[in-house]
C-alpha cells in the first residue's frame, strides 16, 4: 500500500473527520481548511480542492484550494467546460478519476499550462460530490512536485469515503439555509397579512367615518354626487394597494407614481376637464409609508372635489395643476391651485362641510407645513418630509 502511512488508523481518522461539522456558524472556509489539514496530512499529498457546477454546469467553481506548502487557502477559481471539455466529459460520466500523471493521461493532460504547471501538480485523484443522487461537484486530492503516486485502494476507500462526509455536511448547511429562507418567509408573510389586514380595516373606518360625517351634515340630497365623490376617495386608496402590489414592496408607495395615477384617474373621471387639468410631477424614486401616502391622497382628491364643486362651474377659463418637486434635502413640496378667485381657508372652516376640515386634519396629522387658500390665491401647498 504505497504511499499510505501505516501509522495512522484510517478509520478513526475518518471518524474524526466526520466529526467536523462547523454548522452553527456560516464558515464553509473553516469546515474546509479542517478538512483539508487532516487529509493531506493523511494521504501524504500536498493540496486538496473542492470544486462545485454552476447553474449552468458549463463551469466549475472553487469552494476551497488548500495547499501545505504555504499552507495558503483560495477560492473562487474558475474551470470552464469550453477549455476543458475531456475533463468534463470524464465529471459527467460520474466515476472516480485518477492519474498517476497529470500530463500525459488523456482526460487531464489539458489542465499541463493552465493548472498543472502553476500549482506544480504532477498526480490527481477526483472523487465525484454528490447530493440526492445528482452530481453537484468534485473533491480533488492531488500531489505536487516531481515524483509520481499511485493511489492506493484503501486511500481511494479513503478518499470516497471523506467525500461522502463532505457531502452530507454541504447537504446539511443547504437544508439548514433553505430552512431559514423558508422560516423568513413565512415570518415575512405572517407580517404582511397583519399589515394588510390593519390597513384594510384601516381604510373602512376612514370610510365609514366619511360617510357618517355626510349623513350627520347632510351636505347633499343628490346621491349620484355624494357617489361620485365617494368614488375617488376609494381610488386613491386602492390605487395605493395596486402600487404595493405591483412594486411588491408591501409597505411603501413611490409618491410620483401616485400622484400620477390620481391625475390620469381625475382626467378619465371628468373628460370635460381633463384639458384643463395639468401636473408637473418629478420623477424620483422617493417613497413614504403607505399610511402617509393615503392621507396625501386623500388630500389630494378633496382639494380635486372641492375644486370642481366650487371653481369650475363659475370660471369659464378654469384650470387646475398639481406640481410635486424635490424642494430641499429635507421636503418635497406638493402644490396644487386652481383659477378660482381665492377664499379665505380659515374662514370657511368654520361653515359646515366636509373637504376643508378633512384636508387640514389630514395634514395636520402628518405634521406637514401647510399654506392654504387666502382670499387673493387659490394655492395650497405641503412640505413632505423625506
Amino acid at each position: 500500500m504505497e504511499n499510505l502511512d501505516y501509522s495512522i488508523n484510517l478509520l478513526e481518522e475518518l471518524d474524526n473527520i466526520s466529526k467536523i461539522h462547523i454548522l452553527e456558524r456560516d464558515d464553509i472556509d473553516g469546515m474546509m481548511i479542517e478538512f483539508a489539514k487532516r487529509i493531506v496530512k493523511t494521504m501524504h499529498i500536498e493540496r486538496m480542492s473542492v470544486w462545485l457546477f454552476n447553474q449552468e454546469k458549463n463551469a466549475i467553481i472553487s469552494l476551497g484550494e488548500y495547499d501545505s506548502r504555504d499552507k495558503s487557502f483560495k477560492k473562487e477559481s474558475v474551470l470552464t467546460k469550453k477549455d476543458f471539455p475531456k475533463y468534463f466529459k470524464s465529471l459527467e460520466e460520474n466515476k472516480i478519476l485518477i492519474a498517476p500523471n497529470i500530463y500525459t493521461n488523456e482526460n487531464t493532460s489539458e489542465f499541463s499550462e493552465l493548472y498543472s504547471k502553476p500549482n506544480n501538480v504532477i498526480s490527481l485523484m477526483d472523487i465525484p460530490l454528490r447530493i440526492a443522487s445528482e452530481l453537484v461537484g468534485v473533491m480533488c486530492f492531488e500531489k505536487t512536485g516531481e515524483t509520481e503516486k499511485k493511489f492506493a485502494t484503501a486511500e481511494q476507500t479513503f478518499a470516497f469515503s471523506i467525500s461522502l462526509v463532505f457531502a452530507s455536511n454541504l447537504e446539511a448547511r443547504h437544508r439548514r439555509a433553505a430552512q431559514h429562507k423558508l422560516t423568513a418567509a413565512l415570518k415575512e408573510k405572517e407580517l404582511l397579512i397583519k399589515e394588510i389586514n390593519h390597513r384594510v380595516k384601516n381604510n373602512f373606518s376612514i370610510l365609514i367615518s366619511l360617510l357618517r360625517i355626510s349623513k350627520n351634515q347632510g351636505l347633499t340630497n343628490d346621491p349620484r354626487i355624494l357617489l361620485e365623490e365617494y368614488e375617488h376617495r376609494i381610488f386613491s386608496m386602492m390605487k395605493i394597494q395596486d402600487l404595493l402590489f405591483e412594486t411588491e414592496n408591501y409597505s411603501e408607495v413611490k409618491i410620483s407614481a401616485y400622484l400620477n395615477e390620481l391625475i390620469k384617474e381625475f382626467k378619465s373621471s371628468h373628460p370635460e376637464l381633463a384639458a384643463n387639468i395639468t401636473s408637473e410631477i418629478e420623477n424620483s424614486n422617493y417613497s413614504i409609508e403607505s399610511k402617509s401616502a393615503l392621507h396625501i391622497g386623500l388630500i389630494v382628491t378633496e382639494i380635486f372635489l372641492n375644486s370642481v364643486k366650487h371653481s369650475f362651474t363659475k370660471y369659464e377659463e378654469y384650470s387646475l395643476h398639481l406640481n410635486f418637486k424635490k424642494e430641499s434635502d429635507d421636503f418635497y413640496q406638493l402644490a396644487i391651485q386652481d383659477s378660482g378667485s381665492g377664499f379665505d381657508f380659515n374662514e370657511n372652516l368654520k361653515k359646515n362641510t366636509l373637504g376643508l376640515p378633512l384636508i387640514k386634519d389630514l395634514a395636520d396629522d402628518m405634521n406637514f407645513i401647510s399654506v392654504f387658500p387666502t382670499k387673493i390665491s387659490n394655492l395650497y401647498s405641503f412640505k413632505i418630509p423625506v
